[in-house]
């Protein structure tokens, strides 16, 4: 039995990506006191980005109902809301803003698949968007919700806003790690029950809060790249399952990828272990294609069976 789409709120940014490869390795460029260095790119892409529109595309790729809560600034163009539209994605929470620039990234990638990442966070919550995302989750009917990376404020209110409207969510707060205060990063983790990061956002969040915050989680996964991912449940215990073999052609929002996938597999009622198998294919089947948004899901449930074998929904 195949289950009807679940409708996920999906909160954090909307970006425009440039996405650039160099062809060294970034490990081998000269070093010396103090960084100032020039690259020259032998390709640029700009694409369609945000971490929340890229987890939303995936789920909606896999045949979700997903609608992303997003400030845009006045360069959010018809070419990103033609997309949009022709992907059939809810759009009653893009909120438009005055201010001049929409959220942008910078991504340069070497020959080795490092990848280097500025990011501009886009306009800034209002001070009643804590409430506006309040209404928008009451009349969502919402199953679920993935609080994808952002400023921490804007992180923590989201987390509030969740647990208030008894929404159950997974958070994400990925590379702005970098950016919270180790008492914000403390407040976030102790706010959720489920949190999923790589190796490095793993190992910075263990500096700032501590083993036993994380340990108290209902729910902790860590992606590891080429190597998996590795995850502990309260009830399900832990373990890791290999990444699959895939042509990479771009790495850029394969994180973003997994996460579609293994959010779209719990709704099924899928184990964790189940759902990290379906992360890791839906992270395989984004890096081989340039940017974030353009990967496809022919049979997703097909691609699974020959991965791993079996079903990724439980049999009812």
């Amino acid at each position: 039995m195949r289950h009807p789409p679940v409708r996920v709120l999906v909160t954090g940014t909307l970006a425009i990506d440039h996405i650039g490869r160099y062809p060294g390795a970034f490990a081998e460029l000269p070093r010396h006191r103090g960084i100032n260095l020039s690259v020259h790119l032998d390709r640029v892409d700009r694409r369609f980005g945000g971490c929340a529109m890229n987890i939303a595309y995936t789920l909606k790729a896999l045949g979700d109902d997903p609608a992303p809560f997003v400030f845009v600034g006045e360069d959010f163009d018809a070419e990103y809301a033609a997309h949009l539209e022709a992907l059939g994605m809810d759009v009653s929470g893009v909120n438009r803003t005055p201010a001049p620039y929409c959220a942008h990234a910078f991504v340069f990638t070497d020959r080795r698949d490092n990848q280097f990442t500025a990011f501009f966070g886009g306009p800034a919550w209002t001070p009643d968007a804590a409430r506006r995302l309040g209404r928008f989750v009451a009349d969502g009917r919402f199953a679920f919700a993935v609080l994808a990376p952002d400023v921490p404020a804007n992180m923590i209110a989201a987390a509030q806003v969740m647990r208030a409207g008894n929404i159950p969510f997974l958070t994400d707060p990925g590379q702005n790690i970098t950016d919270f205060p180790a008492d914000d990063a403390g407040r976030l983790v102790r706010g959720s029950r489920a949190v999923i990061v790589n190796e490095f956002e793993h190992e910075t969040l263990r500096r700032m809060v501590g083993d036993g915050a994380l340990a108290a989680l209902d729910l902790l996964v860590v992606t590891q790249g080429a190597h998996g991912a590795c995850w502990r449940s309260r009830t399900e215990g832990r373990g890791h399952e290999p990444a699959l073999a895939a042509e990479v052609v771009d790495p850029t929002g394969c994180g973003d990828a997994f996460r579609g996938g293994f959010v779209h597999a719990r709704l099924r009622g899928a184990s964790v272990r189940v759902a990290v198998r379906a992360g890791n294919v839906a992270a395989a089947d984004a890096l081989r294609s340039i940017g974030t948004q353009t990967h496809r899901y022919d049979d997703f449930a097909k691609s699974y069976q020959a991965a791993w074998g079996g079903d990724f929904e439980p049999a009812t």
